[in-house]
């Protein structure tokens, strides 16, 4: 509340005497009672305008508290992250869930991983013959596809599945 009132107060001084000297260019006085509604109208656009100042960094500092880890101490940054391109913690979360669906789709063999993925490549045995996949991706030739599809009917048949 305290921010908002110190806003408020900056936002009216300012806006009051800009006003009161463009009209003393003109000839006419700011506290005249002609002038009642301008100043109504001066002192309603600081009030919303300190209003939005205060809520926007509220919320700055919030967000900036939620992405510090507890028992960590604020950065030297901390007041430039807004103006400096931070994340905000939606932003945040939403990373995170994608980063866990890709190494969900990695692990199921439905993605291929890419370099900055996995840290380490994990060394792959040979599997017997019988237990090779029979998989290719979506974007080899329609060739290595039905090869694919024919070797798994096969194997099929041979387990009694079909």
């Amino acid at each position: 509340m305290v921010r908002y009132l110190l806003i408020f107060a900056v936002i009216l001084g300012i806006g009051l005497v800009m006003m009161a000297g463009i009209l003393a260019q003109n000839g006419y006085s700011l506290f005249a009672p002609e002038m009642r509604m301008m100043l109504l109208v001066c002192v309603l656009v600081a009030a919303y305008v300190a209003w939005r100042i205060s809520t926007i960094l509220k919320r700055r500092r919030e967000d900036a508290a939620d992405r510090r880890s507890p028992g960590s101490p604020p950065s030297r940054t901390a007041g430039l992250d807004g103006l400096l391109g931070g994340k905000s913690r939606s932003q945040l979360e939403r990373e995170a869930r994608i980063a866990a669906r890709r190494r969900k789709l990695i692990a199921e063999g439905k993605l291929e991983a890419e370099e900055g993925d996995l840290p380490e490549p994990e060394p792959e045995l040979p599997a017997p013959e019988s237990e090779k996949p029979v998989r290719v991706s979506s974007s080899a030739s329609v060739k290595d596809k039905m090869a694919a599809r024919a070797e798994r009917v096969r194997r099929a048949r041979e387990e009694g599945k079909i």
